[in-house]
């Protein structure tokens, strides 16, 4: 009942704002003192599932997003989906950015609180616009306190959860199978903690978990405060290394304070422990040749240094809801999974209330991607209907089209955090696609073709 007054709510908001409220045609706000491009990155989604532009919005800040004709994008730093705009009133121009032409402006609030502006525009043309922040009355800020943007695509199509779970000694699981088909796609099991301690349930765990057909992988509960980085990652490596491999989830740092008393940032400064985190990471990852991700909380992310946010990040936020976005991530930009509660209740598992929940933030493509081989989408290899080349690229990449059948559908590429970068149609034989802008690391492509989604790998130098 609480889910359908809540759609019924949002409903309401929508048909009160149907008219011009959501797009003005006037009040653009184009003179801002000391503009720059943040964050650094073109957006793109075909999605309707509010997603995180930055949790680090300042007034002065304009974004790039890719658009496709007759899509409907709505923008918002309204909390109701996902944004936050607490901290100062904001107002947002929309405008073509190719020809600077004015398209949207909107500085009402979105009916959870007096400070958040809601843009809703169909695109007129396929391109790329630019969205700019501002203070109420066209000012600038910079620095705390910083607002959050979230978008969508609200014509686009609902991005299907990837939802995990997160276990020690203290669940006693009888059925892994039930677990997968609850459904859970992945599990984190405790293997070490300090140098001495081996979790009693950790082996029984990674072998039935893997068993059932559940994406596996390990955590290491940190003590900085008792012993060394070194030592600590040289004992879980002990323990956890022959499970540290491809098809498995990456290793993960449990970075939290400690059960017995004493606080890290009470502790250490944000450069000692930036430090100890660092060498952990980096003993693991030189002797498994796997980056390691890091869980730990906000104010703990908040507290490290922003060198440590090329790792990705486990984010616990026990809010509950496995579609809002992380109400705070950090030094980080984004995060990967989201521990977003600490009372569930899973088949498989006795009792109630007492298993940790998490999802993954990307789509099946990035999921696979990230885990380096494929669980819910088959890259086929002994007969493929496309051709990619070269594989290392650096300019561009052609996709051969080997079946007519497939002139017209789309070429989608995404990035590891599971967002789409570019598409394109597939041409009659060819497609050629500029790659130089593309930021160096592994992507994604796929292609609707006669047997299927097809989709295979590639590495941009």
């Amino acid at each position: 009942m609480k889910k359908k007054l809540l759609l019924i709510s949002t409903l309401s908001f929508l048909a009160f704002n149907a008219d011009a409220q959501q797009c003005l045609s006037s009040g653009f706000c184009t003179n801002i003192p000391n503009q720059h491009q943040y964050p650094a990155s073109t957006f793109s989604t075909t999605s309707s599932t509010w997603t995180t532009v930055s949790a680090f919005m300042n007034a002065d800040n304009f974004t790039l997003f890719n658009v496709t004709s007759g899509d409907t994008y709505e923008w918002t730093y309204c909390e109701a989906y996902g944004g936050v705009s607490t901290g100062w009133d904001a107002q947002l121009t929309l405008t073509n950015y190719g020809t600077g032409a004015n398209l949207c402006f909107s500085d009402n609030n979105c009916g959870t609180n007096g400070n958040a502006p809601y843009i809703s525009w169909t695109a007129t043309f396929t391109g790329v616009v630019q969205l700019l922040t501002s203070q109420y009355n066209c000012l600038n800020n910079s620095g705390s306190p910083y607002n959050t943007l979230v978008w969508r695509d609200a014509s686009g199509t609902a991005s299907t959860q990837i939802l995990g779970i997160d276990v020690s000694h203290y669940q006693t699981i009888t059925s892994w199978s039930q677990v997968k088909t609850d459904p859970k796609v992945f599990a984190w099991a405790k293997s070490t903690e300090g140098t001495t301690y081996t979790d009693p349930s950790y082996a029984t765990n990674m072998t039935n978990g893997t068993a059932a057909g559940v994406v596996m992988g390990e955590y290491h509960f940190a003590r900085p405060i008792t012993n060394s980085a070194t030592a600590e990652a040289n004992y879980f490596l002990s323990v956890a290394s022959t499970n540290i491999k491809v098809c498995n989830l990456p290793p993960v740092l449990d970075l939290e304070d400690p059960p017995s008393g004493g606080t890290l940032t009470g502790t250490f400064s944000s450069s000692a422990l930036t430090t100890w985190v660092q060498q952990w990471m980096t003993t693991v990852q030189t002797a498994t040749g796997i980056a390691p991700i890091l869980y730990t909380s906000g104010s703990i992310a908040s507290y490290l240094n922003s060198s440590l946010n090329t790792y990705k990040l486990w984010i616990a936020d026990p809010d509950g809801s496995s579609t809002a976005q992380p109400t705070n991530i950090g030094v980080w930009t984004t995060w990967a999974f989201k521990q977003y509660s600490w009372t569930g209740t899973v088949s498989g598992i006795s009792g109630t209330g007492n298993v940790d929940l998490d999802v993954f933030n990307g789509n099946m493509a990035a999921f696979n991607a990230l885990i380096g081989c494929t669980t819910g989408i088959s890259e086929k290899t002994a007969r493929t209907d496309f051709i990619l080349f070269p594989n290392p690229a650096n300019d561009k990449i052609n996709i051969e089209n080997a079946s007519l059948d497939n002139r017209g559908e789309m070429i989608s590429i995404y990035n590891m955090q599971g967002q789409l970068v570019l598409q394109k149609t597939m041409q009659e034989q060819k497609t050629e696609i500029i790659i130089s802008g593309f930021t160096p690391g592994i992507y994604i492509v796929t292609v609707k073709t006669e047997k299927g989604i097809e989709v295979k790998k590639f590495v941009k130098e």
